[in-house]
């Protein structure tokens, strides 16, 4: 079947399982209904933007540095992917294996380590899997950015609210509403290394209050050749990875609301072939193709209950799928296949009461039955007749509890505490506390200071490698905050943290094997700077000193210990150009075999139109503006005994967009 006719049955698919899924009662809204998109910075600070905290409240009263990219940064800074985003927010990085995107922060950042330790929503809606607990971040991800409103970031332990696997902050991403397309946008875009995509989107509001949207995409790209010096033989074509770095992705996305009630559904089929040599096993230069299907429903209901009590309801549904083809060294059993899958759903009920003067209550359960939890292996003659085959099945089903009380003392002092339980059906229950204290001076300035606990369970990856010695993974977190408005347009942000960390899984050469005996603390400072002036200027500027090591006193893999961040967009004469201009510093860092990368900077440009002509707009973007040759710490050693523990990155590379509004 064509490609595009594959996508099309996909996407009929998926409409008529929407239009099925209409007739739930249950759906989800807590976005307010104006956008932030160009909201001036000195107006930004004082709405009620956060709602990855939960509760709906300023950024001053957040018991974090809270930072938000708006949908107007989206485009002045030319990100295509919530990689883009994260690797120009405060303390954040990426790293890619040309598998996949690892995020990275506050001093873990472990390359090819699926379980990220950061927390990444839509609307609310928990994104990781439960094989894997992978966050989504680049074209295998739910959502085309073009459809994002904002993206805010609050650091430190959410687990108090979200349970497993908020260790080292949340990213939720706020899609956008009908109403801003107002009807429908067509999207072309072509990128270096043969990138085309093309994207249609429809939006309206109806006469009674309804919005609905709707949008569709679909990508392509063949990449480049890659080059590597170990596998420099004729046998190996003189280490030339040649036509094996393509990736196509297909994506949708709808979200209907109506008076406190929204209904919303994605999906996203993503295949990459990777021009590595990912295993020991696996033959150099030869197809290792991964396909990740990814699937959601998220359905809530917000209301006033009277008497001081507001509910937010939640039901949601997910699924995933992942499989790997690819060729190894064993002349008996040359082929492999991997295939693994899970499917689960939940329910998460939020009350907030204000019964008594100067207390904010939250509290509250969620129930998650990750019913299926299947893992394949396996392997085939060289006639292609399946010759082996290993499967492994797991299920999970847990129940949580929480309260936490924002507590006014007076116009300078508040206090925030709270506690949540989670009790999963194969492990033992656990306690997630948090104290903040926040004290407000002056309007102009805010002190914040926090400890929290937070955990990850174990996920389906974890436990098929290790058994009974999967557990639980722990960090306790101490954190300073000062805010400071230096004017109605420049802001302060910084922080002071402490992060201990606990159980992690580690390869213990004694043992010959993993097991959960790992150890770290970090140690870091933040600071962020974001002006805005009356002209269109704007900058943000942040800069993040850390140290992660183990108690062995060894830093971690892949850990820098300096990230500089510097993003400024302007408006060009005759207003109708903006210039984006964002620089990047990643520091020294160490590698798998415990060699010392040294840093790099990047940059990047975005030229963009700020007015459009008869319904078009445009974007032009010039990613490693200077052509920096630079490398990332691997999750692989290419060759065994040769120490190549590194991938090169690409180096200049170019995209353009063109969008017509009908």
């Amino acid at each position: 079947m064509r490609p595009s006719s594959l996508f099309l049955t996909v996407w009929l698919q998926r409409l008529a399982l929407s239009a099925t899924l209409t007739l739930l009662p249950l759906t989800v809204s807590a976005d307010a209904d104006s956008t932030l998109a160009d909201v001036p910075f000195d107006d930004l600070v004082k709405r009620e933007v956060v709602s990855a905290s939960a509760i709906a409240r300023q950024i001053s009263d957040s018991p974090s540095a809270v930072a938000i990219v708006t949908a107007a940064d989206i485009r002045a800074y030319g990100y295509r992917t919530l990689a883009d985003v994260i690797n120009g927010m405060r303390g954040l990085y990426t790293t890619s294996d040309r598998r996949y995107h690892y995020m990275g922060g506050r001093g873990f950042g472990e390359p090819g380590d699926y379980a990220g330790r950061i927390m990444v929503l839509i609307d609310g809606y928990v994104t990781q899997d439960p094989l894997f607990n992978q966050a989504y971040i680049d074209e295998s991800g739910f959502v085309d950015l073009e459809l994002v409103e904002r993206v805010e970031y609050v650091p430190g332990t959410g687990s108090v609210i979200y349970g497993n696997n908020a260790m080292l902050g949340i990213i939720n991403v706020i899609t956008r509403k009908g109403a801003d397309f107002k009807a429908t946008q067509l999207s072309t875009e072509f990128s270096s290394y043969g990138g085309r995509k093309q994207r249609v989107t429809s939006g309206h509001r109806f006469e009674n209050g309804a919005d609905l949207l709707l949008s569709a995409s679909d990508y392509n790209a063949r990449g480049d050749d890659h080059y590597f010096a170990p596998y420099d033989t004729p046998a190996n074509n003189h280490g030339v990875a040649r036509g094996i770095d393509g990736e196509g992705s297909q994506r949708l996305f709808g979200k209907f609301s109506y008076n406190g009630l929204m209904l919303e559904a994605g999906y996203v089929d993503r295949k990459k072939t990777v021009p590595t040599k990912p295993t020991e096993y696996t033959l150099f230069n030869t197809p290792f193709v991964v396909q990740d299907r990814n699937g959601f429903v998220n359905a809530a209901y917000e209301t006033d209950l009277s008497l001081q009590l507001r509910s937010a309801s939640r039901f949601y549904l997910g699924h995933y799928a992942y499989e790997n083809r690819r060729i190894v060294d064993d002349a008996a059993e040359p082929y492999a296949r991997r295939m693994h899958e899970a499917q689960w759903w939940g329910l998460d009920q939020k009350f907030v009461g204000n019964w008594f003067a100067g207390h904010t209550v939250l509290f509250g359960f969620e129930f998650r039955n990750d019913y299926r939890q299947k893992m394949r292996w396996s392997y085939f003659s060289p006639t292609a007749t399946l010759s082996s085959d290993f499967n492994d099945a797991f299920h999970r089903r847990t129940t949580s509890f929480f309260l936490t009380d924002e507590w006014r003392l007076n116009e300078q002092w508040r206090l925030n505490l709270g506690a949540r339980y989670d009790k999963a059906s194969d492990l033992e229950g656990n306690w997630s506390p948090r104290l903040a204290a926040i004290y407000q001076p002056s309007f102009q300035t805010t002190l914040k200071a926090s400890y929290s606990e937070a955990f990850r369970m174990p996920n389906a990856n974890e436990r098929a490698g290790f058994g009974s010695d999967a557990v639980p993974e722990y960090v306790a977190a101490r954190e300073l905050v000062l805010q400071h408005d230096f004017t109605p347009r420049v802001r302060l942000s910084s922080s002071v943290y402490e992060y201990r960390r606990t159980k992690q899984m580690v390869y213990v050469s004694a043992l010959g094997a993993h097991a959960p005996v790992g150890n770290s603390r970090t140690r870091g400072v933040e600071a962020e700077l974001d002006s805005s002036w009356s002209s269109g200027l704007r900058a943000r500027s942040s800069v993040a000193f850390q140290h992660a090591h183990d108690t062995d006193d060894h830093d971690l893999v892949n850990s820098p210990n300096l990230l500089g961040k510097f993003n400024v967009t302007a408006p060009l004469p005759g207003q109708w150009l903006r210039a984006g201009f964002e620089a990047q510093y990643l520091g020294a860092r160490y590698t798998n075999e415990h060699r010392r990368l040294g840093g790099v900077g990047l940059a990047h440009l975005t030229l963009s139109t700020e007015q459009k002509w008869h319904g078009l707009s445009a974007s032009f973007s010039v990613r490693n503006l200077f052509d920096r040759d630079y490398e990332v710490a691997s999750p692989f050693t290419w060759a065994p005994g040769t120490g190549i523990d590194v991938l090169r990155m690409d180096g200049r590379s170019y995209w353009f967009q063109l969008n017509l509004d009908l």
